[in-house]
C-alpha cells in the first residue's frame, strides 16, 4: 500500500485530517504508527494510529481507516525513528530531496520503497527500501549498488 504524506484521512467516514508523519523500526524497518493531523503538520493536535488500523487506501490515495479493529498492541522495541516532510533522502552521497511516502506490505508492515522529491514540480524518486540506512536523524540514506563486472 502505498502512504502519501499530506493525503486526505477517513475515519467513521468523515475527514480527520492529512497524513503527516510515521513512525518506523529502523532494526528491521517496519512502519509502526502512521500519524494524522488535522492540517497535515507535525505538532500537539497530531495522533497516532497503528498500521493495521489503515483499512484501505483510494486511487487517489485517500486513506480510510477503521477503528472496529482490535489490533494487539505493539511489542517494545529499543528505538523509533520519526519521519515526516523534513526527512532528507541521499541516494549515496548525492541529496535525493524530501520524503513524500512509502509503499508499505500491509500483511507484515514491511518498508518496501521510500518515495522522494527534491522540489514539488519535479518527478518523484523511488528508492528501494532494502539499502535503506536510518542511522542519522531526520536522514534516510540509500546505498545503490553498483555492478562492477567487467564487459
Amino acid at each position: 500500500m502505498e502512504l502519501l504524506l499530506g493525503s486526505h484521512v477517513r475515519e467513521h467516514g468523515a475527514r480527520v485530517g492529512r497524513l503527516a508523519g510515521f513512525e518506523l523500526e529502523p532494526v528491521d524497518r517496519r512502519l509502526r504508527r502512521v500519524i494524522v493531523s488535522p492540517d497535515g503538520e507535525l505538532g500537539p493536535q497530531a495522533v497516532t494510529r497503528s498500521v493495521a488500523h489503515v483499512g484501505h487506501v483510494h486511487d487517489n490515495g485517500e486513506i480510510e481507516l477503521r477503528t472496529s479493529i482490535e489490533a494487539p498492541p505493539l511489542p517494545a522495541v529499543p528505538d523509533v525513528v520519526l519521519l515526516s516532510r523534513s526527512t532528507r533522502l541521499f541516494r549515496d552521497q548525492a541529496d535525493a530531496g524530501r520524503l513524500v511516502g512509502l509503499e508499505v506490505n500491509p500483511a507484515d508492515r514491511g518498508l518496501m520503497t521510500v518515495f522522494g522529491r527534491t522540489h514539488w514540480w519535479s518527478r518523484r524518486v523511488s528508492l528501494d527500501a532494502a539499502g535503506i540506512d536510518c542511522s542519522n536523524s531526520g536522514e534516510l540514506r540509500a546505498r545503490v549498488s553498483r555492478d562492477t563486472r567487467a564487459a
